[in-house]
């Protein structure tokens, strides 16, 4: 009999696999086999040690490529025009009145403005009390509403027919007065006396009526004002934006009707007598989807009006002082029976931001208290005052009225600025200034370069850097006392990626004009191959001059231009890892435009009137504005209600006054931005009294033209060199020369990257798929690797079956052994005697007796 173990495949290097003795032949079977395969198993031994190293390798390299990656996304941060221009902060003069905050966009600036007054919200409380929570104070149902005071309406009630729910009522078109405009701008100071102190002026078509201005020595504005207090209050005077004086009526729409008709005090305000009156422009007021014309608000006290509703019904508003643009939401609430509880849980429950308490007073009573839960007259509530007026609750009084935070900016008299919270966006680009006092004197708000932002982003560059150039001499190093080396050892490019990330370094440090480089900016070389970095040395640098700072660490450049007529008008917007520095020539065959729509009908000037109303519907992709005229208007005005419509539809147009070849001016329309995506239609109802719309659409033109001779690629005003273009490939430039028509070379760029582009272009290159030292050199080893396994499965094969021979030619010895013995004793007892073979040779030894 014989004893044999199954096979197994052979690992890293060969161990004996079989564990038995020579049953028969008393030979160690296992240690003879062992032996002989060392011998045959060491070609495989060579070509697993192969793949080991490969894998060490590989790994590596993949280490390094990650470090690579952290660095280029560290450069990213630090590479684009204008990357650090967010790095600023923002201080306050007096920060117990006002503090602020800064956002990406903010820049270095600084304002001074005095607070007016702080946002409140609103609270309504009851003239008087009931009883009980249970007492009957109000019908069945209540109309309820938020918002209505920045619109100009005071009161809000159900009319008839009007269902419960939700109503939205918008203003999509302002009321105004009748509106005359100055031919010339009056004086800087005006004395005025009793030789040139009086106006005359028709109102509605009535008989002229004289006003008289006070003796005096009057500024623009103050004439202005002086010419309103004339008038008791009839007409107001303001200094439009051309300097001339504006007039209008304070009774608003269509009903108003203002013609001057003489006066001593025409020269001095810059007025004249016209032979026509100018005419109010009408409000529009939209109830759920119905739009309502609104012809006549007189100039004082409180209209009412009936307005209809698209759902059924009307609605009930009181108006003051006119309408302006805007919207608000109001509910027709079920009161549920009336009482002052159901009062209370109805108005708690409409979502309209508005909260109602039933709050019971030292005498014992109830009265009822309505609060707005936002500051600001856009959150103010808007109800009917005598809503509970049939019920001892008697009329609802206010307490503390919705108003708007107000700033006069530059001080008191200077320009106001609203904010329905004390949080004011619009100051400074990008800062919010919140206020928390009421000032006399001004407070000063200060955005300035702050380096502490900045330093964070240059830190993790440099870390980033020295995490790669660790990395690569770590895999490079050879240890002479060990005798051992890094897994990449003998790469030379490794060495010369290190160089080429200290070269980058070193040049700006010898370049900037920071006058000592980098290391004014706190970054620097050591002897040893790594990077440091100085945080207060940066912040220092880059609070005194972050426009060096920035040019040497982003992207950049300066702008040649051919003559002084295309000075500043081309800069850089971007660039890419495989863009080169260096001067690059611009030409254009074709400037970008504006979409734009210039009426044909001319007028004599601004002032002119016109002669009939309409309506223009303005539609930028899926939005529209539309604004109604009426005969009367000024063009200044139609200008001005024009904007207006634009800015409620959120749209990026803007009216304007023209003048034409023939001296004409005209009304146009234009598009803020430029290029072919930019687009608008304009169509008229009624007159196209300023021949707007007979050339619809309209559509801007991007710019085109090349860049060093190679051909862009034009969207607005930018012009773009495709990516995959040698040496400047990815190069952008924001071309804003205008009213080129044919090829024209206007100067050339000279492109800098900076150092962090410099560093993430290296890093970009070196990982680069297909191309890149890392990412080839992982491609060539992951090969050899997989070749390496087909040879070792083979090889692998070879040493299995040579294994199993051997096993097989023991077995086979074993066997004939055993064969051998067992004849041995036949014989014996076939000759009446025993016979011995011995175990440990392949003869035996007959004994007898």
């Amino acid at each position: 009999m014989s004893s044999m173990s199954s096979l197994t495949t052979v690992g890293s290097g060969y161990q004996p696999l079989l564990s038995f003795q020579g049953i028969e032949s008393g030979l160690n079977t296992s240690a003879i086999i062992s032996a002989l395969m060392q011998s045959y198993s060491a070609p495989l031994r060579d070509l697993q040690a192969q793949q080991k190293t490969d894998q060490a390798q590989i790994g590596a390299w993949q280490t390094l490529r990650s470090d690579l990656q952290t660095l280029q996304s560290a450069a990213a941060a630090l590479s684009a025009p204008g990357a650090l221009a967010g790095s600023v902060s923002a201080t306050s003069s007096d920060p117990a009145v006002a503090t602020a905050t800064t956002g990406s966009s903010a820049t270095p600036g600084s304002t001074s403005f005095v607070v007016d007054q702080l946002a409140q919200a609103e609270s309504l409380v009851s003239s008087g009390t009931v009883a009980s929570t249970s007492d009957v104070v109000a019908g069945s149902t209540l109309m309820i509403g938020v918002g209505g005071a920045a619109l100009g309406i005071t009161s809000i009630d159900a009319g008839s027919g009007l269902t419960t729910g939700s109503h939205t009522i918008e203003v999509t078109q302002a009321s105004a007065g009748a509106t005359v405009e100055g031919s010339t701008a009056p004086a800087p100071s005006t004395t005025i006396g009793t030789g040139n102190d009086t106006i005359s002026v028709s109102l509605d078509g009535a008989s002229a009526v004289t006003y008289t201005l006070a003796a005096g020595t009057y500024t623009p504005s103050q004439l202005a004002t002086a010419l309103a207090q004339a008038s008791g209050g009839t007409l107001t005077a303001e200094v439009g934006s051309s300097g001339q004086l504006q007039v209008s009526t304070t009774e608003q729409g269509s009903a108003a009707t203002l013609e001057v008709t003489g006066g001593t005090a025409l020269g001095a305000l810059g007025l004249s007598t016209s032979s026509t009156a100018a005419t109010g422009t009408n409000a529009v007021v939209n109830v759920d989807g119905t739009a309502n014309t609104v012809t006549a608000i007189p100039g004082s006290g409180t209209t009412t009006l009936s307005l209809t509703s698209g759902t059924g019904g009307s609605v009930t508003v009181g108006v003051q002082g006119g309408l302006a643009t805007g919207k608000m939401t109001a509910d027709l609430l079920s009161t549920q029976g009336g009482s002052l509880g159901g009062v209370v849980d109805a108005i708690d429950g409409s979502g309209l931001g508005v909260s109602a308490s039933a709050v019971q007073l030292a005498s014992g009573g109830y009265a009822l208290e309505i609060t707005s839960q936002a500051t600001g007259t856009e959150g103010a509530v808007t109800i009917d005052p005598q809503a509970f007026a049939s019920s001892s609750l008697g009329a609802m009084e206010t307490a503390t009225a919705a108003q708007d935070a107000i700033v006069s900016v530059g001080g008191s008299g200077g320009p106001q600025v609203d904010s329905q919270t004390d949080t004011f966006t619009g100051l400074l680009p990008g800062v919010s200034v919140q206020v928390a006092s009421v000032s006399t004197s001004p407070v000063t708000v200060t955005v300035a370069p702050d380096g502490t932002v900045a330093a964070p982003k240059v830190k993790a560059l440099v870390d980033a850097a020295n995490a790669v150039l660790s990395q690569i001499a770590e895999d490079t190093a050879y240890n002479q006392t060990t005798g051992t080396a890094g897994p990449l050892n003998g790469q030379y490019g490794l060495s010369e990626l290190a160089d080429q990330v200290l070269s980058v370094v070193g040049q700006a440090v010898g370049v900037s004009s920071l006058g000592s480089g980098a290391a004014a900016a706190g970054i620097g070389l050591t002897s040893k191959g790594t990077l440091t970095f100085d945080s207060t040395a940066f912040v220092s640098a880059y609070d005194a001059n972050p426009s060096a700072v920035s040019a040497m660490l982003s992207q950049g450049g300066t702008w040649d231009p051919s003559s002084s007529a295309y000075a500043g008008q081309v800069s850089l917007v971007a660039a890419t890892d495989g863009t080169a520095p260096g001067s690059y020539s611009v030409s254009i065959s074709h400037a970008a435009t504006q979409a734009t729509d210039i009426g044909t009908v001319g007028f004599s000037s601004g002032s002119s009137t016109v002669g009939s109303s309409g309506a223009y519907s303005v539609t930028d992709g899926s939005t529209t504005a539309t604004y109604s005229f009426s005969s009367g208007q000024t063009l200044s005005q139609v200008v001005s209600g024009l904007d207006t419509a634009f800015a409620n539809a959120g749209m990026d147009l803007s009216a304007e006054l023209t003048t034409n070849s023939s001296g004409q001016t005209t009304v146009g329309i234009v598009s803020a931005g430029y290029g072919s995506a930019q687009s608008f239609t304009v169509s008229a109802s009624g007159t196209d009294a300023f021949g707007l719309a007979s050339s619809s659409p309209f559509s801007g033109t991007d710019v085109a033209g090349t860049i060093d001779g190679v051909a862009a690629v034009g969207t607005g005003q930018i012009l773009a060199v495709p990516a995959g273009a040698p040496e400047l490939g990815g190069l952008a430039l924001l071309v804003t020369t205008p009213s080129v028509a044919s090829t024209t070379t206007i100067g050339s760029f000279d492109y800098t990257p900076g150092l962090a582009q410099g560093l993430a272009s290296l890093a970009s290159s070196a990982t680069a798929p297909g191309g890149g030292l890392v990412s080839t050199s992982i491609a060539g080893l992951q090969a050899d690797s997989g070749n390496l396994t087909q040879q070792i499965t083979l090889e692998q094969q070879v040493v299995n079956q040579e294994q199993a021979m051997l096993v097989q030619e023991f077995n086979h010895l074993e066997t004939s052994l055993a064969q051998i013995k067992g004849q041995g004793a036949m014989l014996g007892a076939a000759l009446g005697g025993s016979t011995t073979v011995s175990s440990s040779t392949s003869t035996g030894t007959t004994q007898g007796g």
